[in-house]
Formats: C-alpha cells, sequence, structure tokens
C-alpha cells in the first residue's frame, strides 16, 4: 500500500462496528499491522474475545461505568472525557508513528459529536498520519471538516430494526 486512505462508516444503523471487524480481518489475512481502538463503548462484546485470541486488542476508552453518557452527572462525564481524550492521543500517536498498516476508531465520531474532542483535533490527527496508514473511523454523525479529508465515506441506516419491535441484543448477534 502506497498512500492510506481514510474510510468513514457513519449512520444509525446496525453494522458499522461489524464493517470494521471485517476490515481487521481481512487486513489480518493480508498480514498488515493492525491497531484498532474503540470509543464510547464498554461493554463486553464476543468480537473481543475473538479478536483477543487471534492477538488484536480492542483498545477500549470507557472503563470506569457502565452508564450511557445522557446518563451521567457532570463529574462523571469530566472523567469520561479525560478518559476518551487519553484514548484520543494514543490513536493519533498510532497515526503519525507509521508502526501500523491499519489504525481503526470506532465510534470516534461520536466523541467529536459529545465534545470530548474537537472536529479540529480528529482532522488535524488525520492530516499528520503516516502516508501509508490506511484508517476506519466510525460513529452515527459525519461533519463537514471530515467529509472533506475522507476517501470513503459510506453511511449505514436502518430501514426496518426488530428492536423496534420490542427484540433486545442478543448474544453473537448484536454483542
Amino acid at each position: 500500500m502506497n498512500q492510506g486512505m481514510i474510510h468513514v462508516y457513519c449512520g444509525n444503523g446496525k453494522g458499522k462496528t461489524s464493517i470494521l471487524n471485517g476490515m481487521t480481518l481481512r487486513a489480518l489475512g493480508a498480514n498488515l499491522n493492525v491497531k484498532y481502538f474503540r470509543f464510547l463503548k464498554n461493554r463486553a462484546t464476543s468480537e473481543n474475545a475473538i479478536m483477543a485470541k487471534i492477538g488484536i486488542e480492542i483498545e477500549n476508552h470507557y472503563h470506569f461505568s457502565t452508564k450511557f453518557i445522557w446518563e451521567m452527572n457532570d463529574e462523571e462525564r469530566a472523567t469520561f472525557k479525560a478518559e476518551t481524550r487519553a484514548g484520543f492521543a494514543k490513536f493519533a500517536a498510532a497515526l503519525k508513528s507509521g508502526q501500523y498498516d491499519l489504525v481503526l476508531a470506532d465510534e470516534i465520531l461520536g466523541t467529536v459529536e459529545n465534545q470530548f474532542i474537537t472536529e479540529a483535533e480528529l482532522i488535524d490527527a488525520l492530516k499528520n498520519k503516516a502516508p501509508h496508514v490506511e484508517v476506519a473511523l466510525s460513529g452515527r454523525k459525519l461533519f463537514p471538516a471530515l467529509e472533506k479529508v475522507a476517501n470513503l465515506i459510506s453511511e449505514v441506516n436502518p430501514l426496518k430494526h426488530y428492536f423496534d419491535e420490542g427484540t433486545n441484543a442478543r448474544l453473537g448477534i448484536e454483542y
């Protein structure tokens, strides 16, 4: 790979994390060096277990609580922001280091949406990545500055979802 591209997977639909997981497996199959970050999610998932078995640590940057952000008080939100910012610093360093062929950041767009990092910080990290590094980002909301620097943008939107009919998340399918 000569020039690493910037991929963005956004929207309200189910499957953005699964896309990143698939990219990870494909890259490993091609003997690429992969680094995987996850933001805003802290619950154990089945893919974390299998990724660990094949040597990929999904570096999670949300450990202190099991609450959703809208359930947090100001102090908890400040802790969450600090943990997220520390993870973002590691993400930016990984991009710049050139050590990895593929760097993934699941739900990083949500860190911008929740004002834990700024659009400018994310764009700066992407613009300062080592040239060969391929990057895949996910989250619900795309913002204009990211749209300008991305090489690929795919929107995942639900047309129908069984959650709306009362089906809860299922082991091995949603987590």
